[in-house]
């Protein structure tokens, strides 16, 4: 089944947004990220490599480097060309190497070597947008944060949660307003993990899709 525009807007109400809520965190309890890390700096890496590249290849690639450069101190002292064998399979691999390199030197001059656990101090790091920045709150720090990735946007729109027209910014500020604080993190890599196993971005699985009976996007159709 091929997937038509988003939903143009959003006329879900406010009992319907609940049960979705409530059904969803109960369908996906405890969803992690896909990126395997072992702190918050390896998460940084992790997610920077991740722009447009798969989770598994970035897994692939770090789980050989981080055997052998684990630190900001480590990446500091590299050059782009240095990283070329473990991280050659995934796009863009040369700038988003020298990026990491400049956010080691960045987080040594700036914060003594440690990721900051605050969206603002995260968003000074050159190459760290809102959903990087979310993506280490909630994945390395436990922080609430409401991660805007691909999977996310598309199926809050689907479900009929926020505007079809939104910007990824505009999504995180709707979820917030509608997603209990303290689920925001466990929110959004529920929405992630559901957009990865049945709501493809093309051909969904809606006949095998949970929240079915109250989707914005299955019940248009």
């Amino acid at each position: 089944m091929r997937v038509s525009s988003p939903m143009k807007s959003y006329k879900i109400g406010k009992l319907k947004i609940g049960k979705l809520i409530n059904k969803v965190l109960e369908v996906y309890p405890d969803e992690k990220l896909d990126l395997k890390f072992s702190s918050p700096f390896e998460l940084l890496v992790a997610a920077i490599l991740a722009a447009q590249s798969k989770d598994d290849v970035v897994n692939q690639a770090t789980e050989k480097l981080f055997q052998v450069y684990k630190t900001p101190e480590d990446f500091s002292k590299l050059k782009p060309e240095d990283l070329e064998p473990f991280i050659s399979r995934i796009n863009y691999w040369y700038k988003k190497a020298q990026t990491i390199i400049d956010a080691s030197k960045f987080l040594l001059e700036s914060y003594g070597g440690k990721v900051p656990d605050s969206k603002d101090e995260l968003l000074k790091i050159k190459g760290v947008g809102s959903k990087t920045a979310n993506m280490i709150l909630g994945g390395a720090f436990g922080k609430p944060a409401v991660v805007v990735d691909t999977h996310v946007d598309r199926v809050s729109k689907r479900l009929g949660l926020v505007s079809g027209k939104a910007k990824p910014d505009e999504v995180e500020a709707e979820i917030k307003k509608i997603v209990p604080e303290k689920d925001w993190t466990r929110f959004s890599f529920a929405l992630m993990r559901h957009g990865k196993k049945i709501c493809h971005a093309k051909n969904p699985e809606c006949e095998s899709c949970p929240f079915s009976d109250l989707c914005e996007y299955f019940n248009s159709r």
